[in-house]
């Protein structure tokens, strides 16, 4: 297709939206953002500059700032608010370079980090910075170990933290079940001078809702994480802590070498979905681990091996499931020709596919609707039905979710 006439974008999005309201969206880092929230990103913001370089805001690069230095001040009191840490940082534009930025300004040449590894559905930060050598040449990694059941080995990582004295340890990934072992390591890390950073992204919307405990408040120095996903925000980043040194250095690290412009125009919308969360967050959170639970047992109960069974399933947002048996190859590709929307890793030994419920559970679902969600499952990966035929009864489906809840209006 070539876009020719405004009419061309207007008929593609068009396409799209049609098309994804007639998912089954189980993946775990998407969400659906409210139409009040989505209706923020627009406005005089999309082309206007904040810059600075400093963690005062008053300080500011560019003139006519005088109405966006108190919307981003506003916005900061509100992240505060509800996610905790006297000190926030709202430059990153991702959760990716929100960690980058801690990264970059915490370490020392030639210091250890020790994070969640590819292969246990880590993130990716420091493992790939490593892949460029100007990072390989400075930073050095290990990565932590988990149980069967997808849980840190606490024991093991205290040994690690005593015996390599790593200057940083990053909990938190992208297939998180448990709440890490953060108070465990915090005695450990005040005598060896270690930083606990937590990546929050996967699970800020619970974090925020109440329903997963706040790294801070176990003891992590600084947290970060992305403002979609669980939470259903606009796409972006934010950094907190408690200590003002760190995020001295966090805000140095960001501004200017990581961003100028910090795309102002998701502020407004950020704003909004922070204050939907304050009203809502706590039966839109709770809700979510219970559909998480509940398909869990309704994917064991259909013949798959998901993780963490002896443990409940999950404590989040999301579920892990062992195809192996049923797909020697990613099954996401076939999923997704029936309609249903999932990640899929092969890094580890294990193949795993992720799911996740935080936007079948905005749509409207709860625990009842995840024992059909698991037949439909069943039905493309056990069963080996002709995904086009299974796509016209996941559409139907779909579409009788077409609204959304625990939202602004």
């Amino acid at each position: 297709m070539k876009f020719e006439e405004l009419s061309d974008i207007d008929e593609l999005l068009k396409k799209h939206d049609e098309y994804r309201a007639r998912c089954l969206n189980l993946i775990a880092s998407e969400n659906y953002a409210s139409d009040k929230v989505r209706n923020y990103l627009s406005g005089d913001f999309s082309n206007r500059y904040g810059c600075y370089t400093t963690m005062n805001m008053d300080d500011r690069e560019y003139t006519g700032n005088k109405y966006i230095n108190e919307f981003e001040q506003a916005t900061h009191d509100l992240v505060r608010d509800v996610f905790g840490g006297k000190y926030a940082d709202l430059r990153p534009i991702g959760g990716h370079m929100a960690g980058m930025a801690v990264v970059l300004a915490l370490l020392e040449p030639g210091d250890l980090v020790i994070e969640v590894h590819l292969a246990d559905w880590g993130h990716g930060l420091v493992g790939p910075m490593c892949e460029l050598r100007q990072f390989e040449e400075t930073i050095n990694v290990e990565y932590m170990k988990f149980d069967k059941t997808g849980a840190v080995e606490v024991e093991a990582l205290q040994k690690m933290a005593v015996d390599l004295k790593p200057k940083m340890i990053i909990f938190g990934g992208s297939g998180t079940l448990f709440a890490e072992p953060i108070k465990e390591l915090r005695e450990i890390a005040d005598r060896e001078n270690i930083i606990l950073a937590y990546d929050a992204s996967h699970v800020t919307g619970l974090i925020a809702s109440g329903v997963f405990p706040n790294p801070l408040d176990e003891g992590a120095d600084v947290m970060f994480g992305s403002t979609h996903k669980s939470f259903p925000g606009p796409q972006g980043g934010f950094v907190v802590s408690d200590n003002k040194e760190m995020m001295t250095k966090v805000g140095h690290a960001l501004s200017p070498s990581l961003v100028t412009s910090h795309h102002l125009n998701r502020l407004p919308a950020f704003a909004a979905s922070l204050l939907e969360m304050k009203k809502y967050g706590k039966a839109y959170g709770s809700q979510i681990i219970k559909n998480a639970k509940a398909l869990a047992e309704a994917m064991e109960a259909s013949g798959f091996n998901v993780k963490g069974s002896s443990r409940g399933y999950t404590q989040t947002h999301l579920i892990l499931v062992n195809v192996g048996e049923y797909a020697p190859k990613a099954p996401g590709k076939l999923l997704e020709k029936a309609g249903i929307l999932c990640s899929d890793d092969f890094a580890g030994s294990v193949p795993e596919i992720r799911i996740g419920t935080p936007e079948v559970t905005r749509r409207g679902m709860k625990e009842a609707n995840m024992k059909d969600v698991a037949k439909f499952f069943k039905r493309v990966l056990i069963d080996k039905e002709d995904p086009e035929a299974v796509l016209k009864d996941v559409e139907k489906y779909a579409l009788s979710f077409s609204d959304y809840e625990y939202a602004f209006k």
